[in-house]
Formats: structure tokens, C-alpha cells, sequence
């Protein structure tokens, strides 16, 4: 459990679980303190709907900013878990390790200098050469909120294969898209939605802004099933719409896939 947090919080930070958030970090996961708590609650329930985490479990989060996934993971699995949070971006993890990591002793924030020229246009190391800080098979849950949907195919594959490697035999990916098939176009223009994928860029990949492609990336269903099959994983529910194009009833803001390995313990 966390303590309290500070009682006069420094200039430009909000509370949080006992921990004084820095704005402007937070404002590079895309929101700030006027709706980082809304979010994290979001998150916390599409895995309690899709795939609950459980005391004891070991977690690795993809994209794991300053904490907002991070600190009630860590109060789900307890001290009996393991929890390790990568970023691309070096100031999010440098807080992460000097305010999370030292009232967590079961956490690990690792920097991935990982070059994107919408996140970190002065990093040094390609997707393509990424390997994730963990031993072979033990991840029960792998988390990636809003990360597939700035990186292109041969980046996502890459992940995917390291994914692979590391899950535990009934392990689980948790991560969102923006699967554009024709029925989540036509609504998004009907609707009005500010992403609508207009531009194509690779096969069976789409952007919203030939300016700044990776600003947002998304894929069609058969693109797709491609990647899952060269990485070896397959959808272990099917996909969950998300709001982003306007569609009635959805719970999640991106589309949300549940992954698992092809051998044992995945089912199908």
C-alpha cells in the first residue's frame, strides 16, 4: 500500500494514490490531472472485464508514463507480485524510479530510448531491436495502452515476437488499436469522430495525417491477423470496439485485443 502524499504538493502536480504527480510528465500520456483519474479507473476495469489481474502475478507494462496503470497494478498484486514498467521517454522513468520504485520494492521502471518521431524524435534505438527486460515465460499479463496505435507493422511485430517469448503459458497481452475495417470508417465520418483514417500508408495500414504519420496508425482486421501470425499469438476474445469512431455501446476508447501464445495453455 502507498502512504499519504505530500501535504503541500509542489507547483504543476496533482495527487494521486499518495503521490504527487508531475504535469507535464502527465501531460505527455495525453491527459493531464483533470482526467488522469477517470482514465486510470477506465484502464482498471477493462482488465477486470477482459482479463483480470491477480495478486502474485508478474505484469510488464509497455507505455508505462508516470504511474497512472503503474501504482493501482501494483496495489492489485500486491507485494507477492512483480511489476515492471517500461517508457520510451527517459524524464517519465527517472520519476517513476525515485517516487514509485522506492515505496514499491516489487517495482521496475526500465528506459527503452526507443526512437518516434511523435514521442521521442531523439531516441537511438530502433522497435526493431527492442528487447523487453524480463526472463523467458513468466509475464502473466502484458499491457500496452495506446502504444500499437503510433508504431507501424514491422515495429508491432517486433513487440509481438518479444511478447511471445516472455509470456507465461496462460499469460495475456492486453493491448488497443484502432482496427479501421470499412463499417468503422463510415461511422467515424457519419459521426463526426476526429480520427478518421483517410490516408493509406502501408498495407492494410491507415493514418490520420500524412504530416505526422504516427500521430495515430491504425489497421484492418486482415493486417491485423497477419501480425498475430507471424508472431504466434492469437486473439483470445474477439477484438473490443472501441468509442473512437463513434460506435453505440462501446466501453473503451480504442479498440481493445486480449492475445495469447498458440501453445499450451492458449486456447484454440
Amino acid at each position: 500500500m502507498t502512504t499519504g502524499g505530500d501535504i503541500n504538493p509542489p507547483h504543476g502536480t496533482f495527487e494521486f494514490h499518495g503521490f504527487a504527480i508531475p504535469e507535464d510528465l502527465a501531460l505527455l500520456t495525453g491527459a493531464g490531472g483533470e482526467s488522469w483519474g477517470a482514465i486510470s479507473d477506465a484502464h482498471q476495469a477493462a482488465y477486470a472485464r477482459y482479463c483480470p489481474i491477480e495478486p502474485g502475478q508478474t505484469i510488464l507494462e509497455v507505455g508505462c508514463g508516470v504511474g497512472r496503470d503503474a501504482i493501482p497494478l501494483l496495489q492489485r498484486i500486491g507485494p507477492g507480485g512483480t511489476y515492471v514498467g517500461v517508457d520510451i521517454i527517459e524524464p517519465s522513468i527517472s520519476w517513476c524510479r525515485a517516487n514509485i520504485g522506492v515505496r514499491y520494492q516489487n517495482a521496475r521502471f526500465e528506459h527503452l530510448p526507443v526512437k518516434n518521431s511523435f514521442y521521442n524524435p531523439s531516441g537511438t534505438l530502433s522497435a526493431l531491436d527492442v528487447r523487453f527486460p524480463m526472463d523467458d515465460g513468466v509475464a502473466d499479463r502484458i499491457i500496452l495502452q495506446s502504444v500499437f496505435t503510433h508504431m507501424f507493422a514491422e515495429e508491432i511485430l517486433c513487440y509481438l515476437t518479444e511478447f511471445q517469448r516472455l509470456l507465461a503459458p496462460t499469460g495475456r497481452v492486453f493491448a488497443t488499436f484502432f482496427v479501421v475495417d470499412r463499417t468503422a470508417r463510415r461511422l467515424a465520418r457519419k459521426t463526426g469522430a476526429e480520427l478518421t483514417f483517410d490516408h493509406r500508408w502501408q498495407r492494410g495500414c491507415r493514418i490520420c495525417d500524412p504530416l505526422n504519420p504516427p500521430g495515430a496508425v491504425g489497421y484492418t482486421p486482415a493486417a491485423l491477423s497477419r501480425l498475430l501470425r507471424r508472431s504466434h499469438l492469437i486473439l483470445e476474445q474477439p477484438i473490443h470496439g472501441g468509442f473512437w469512431c463513434g460506435r453505440s455501446g462501446a466501453l473503451d476508447g480504442q479498440d481493445v485485443a486480449v492475445l495469447a501464445r498458440t501453445g499450451e495453455g492458449a486456447p484454440g
